[in-house]
């Protein structure tokens, strides 16, 4: 998942002060967002869809599915061994990129070819783009307003008043 938070100049300064002097710990809020981003891509899998997209993946290459049947049986789409999904939706499992700090977090996986199926990144032969990464709109918009309101409580409590917008 990349969606960074664009802060404004004087809350991105005032946080790297904080994280500097080890005043600021949004830890709680990133976990919790982390569970959340889990079950949001398992459910993109379960699904078989993008969330909020309303289209369904596309259906495998006929030879292709029959392929994959002879050695995986009547697995889903993007699920052959399992473990692209097990390293989108377990924390700690092999290729689960799952890193937490006090002022940020980045969730994901290192499988290699989960680049082919998600992004927008020039795909071999006609592969077609299965987004599994993105969270919906309104996922995001919730978790967005999670980390302003924990950014604007480490703020208040390290004496720091909020005049106006700490996004930009």
């Amino acid at each position: 998942m990349n969606f960074d938070i664009k802060l404004t100049p004087e809350s991105e300064a005032r946080i790297k002060a904080l994280a500097k002097a080890g005043k600021i710990d949004l830890r709680p809020t990133l976990n919790i967002i982390g569970k959340g981003y889990r079950k949001e891509v398992d459910m993109i899998f379960s699904h078989q869809q993008p969330r909020g997209e309303g289209l369904r993946w596309p259906q495998l290459n006929e030879d292709y599915a029959k392929e994959k049947a002879k050695k995986w049986g009547d697995r889903p789409i993007l699920v052959a061994s399992g473990t692209l999904l097990a390293s989108m939706t377990a924390e700690g499992a092999p290729g689960n990129i799952t890193v937490i700090g006090k002022a940020g977090a980045v969730f994901g996986t290192s499988i290699f070819y989960g680049i082919y199926h998600d992004s927008d990144e020039p795909r071999k032969g006609n592969l077609p783009r299965r987004n599994f990464s993105e969270p919906s709109e309104r996922r995001r918009a919730i978790w967005i307003e999670q980390v302003r309101k924990d950014i604007q409580h480490n703020f208040e409590v390290n004496g720091i008043k909020v005049d106006g917008e700490i996004f930009a």
